[in-house]
């Protein structure tokens, strides 16, 4: 007997894409949509994880138009637990991750969407426009 060919058991919504195992009726557990329903996806859109001490070529994240601005995002993490003890920050408790995003004038009106940080390696993971992304993977093969 041959074995099926099984689809991945984690992948990424399309929707809002966080790696996550699909519930049995093909409906993402994070967001609630249908994961084979593209019809309101924008596939001009990735994701692209960006580390917190990397340089980007001078494109918007948004349109992929030459710019030579940029912005800041940062994300902060509290440890729960001291939080729960001390209830304030405490400078040795916060893990943070900034990164230097560039943007043209003309998109700096829209929301950066992020979707995910990890603290422990200093990464970002952005939505960001299909050219933009082939220009940072061309920057980091040069």
């Amino acid at each position: 007997m041959e074995e099926e060919n099984n689809p991945p058991i984690i992948i990424e919504c399309p929707h809002c894409h966080v790696q996550v195992i699909p519930m049995a009726n093909n409906i993402c557990p994070s967001c609630r949509e249908d994961i084979n329903n593209k019809q309101n996806v924008n596939s001009r859109q990735v994701v692209l994880m960006v580390h917190e001490s990397e340089e980007l070529p001078p494109y918007c994240y948004s349109c992929s138009a030459p710019t030579d601005r940029y912005v800041r995002i940062s994300a902060d993490e509290e440890s729960g637990l001291e939080t729960l003890i001390f209830g304030e920050k405490s400078p040795e408790s916060t893990s943070n991750v900034i990164v230097y995003l560039p943007e043209c004038e003309l998109c700096s009106d829209s929301e950066i969407e992020l979707i995910e940080v990890d603290y422990e390696n200093q990464t970002m993971k952005i939505m960001v426009d299909i050219r933009f992304e082939e220009k940072v993977l061309q920057f980091r093969a040069s």
